[in-house]
């Protein structure tokens, strides 16, 4: 499933979702509504979490999209 930031772009909407996952730290669960606006909300767990995004250098991507790369 793409992101509602991307599927929301497309298709001209407004898309939501809730992410549940856990800390790879700790293990605490946590729950984070996002939006294709890109608004987040923390639903459960710590009220700050990292969030790692992925650094795509487009010019240098063999792989045929960004998921294949990873």
């Amino acid at each position: 499933m793409a992101t509602p930031f991307v599927q929301g772009r497309l298709r001209g909407t407004f898309l939501s979702c809730e992410i549940h996952t856990e800390c790879g730290h700790c293990g605490q669960s946590i729950r984070i509504e996002l939006n294709s606006e890109l608004n987040h909300k923390i639903l459960e767990g710590p009220a700050d979490p990292l969030i790692f995004v992925p650094f795509v250098d487009f010019d240098k991507l063999k792989d045929p999209s960004i998921i294949d790369a990873f």
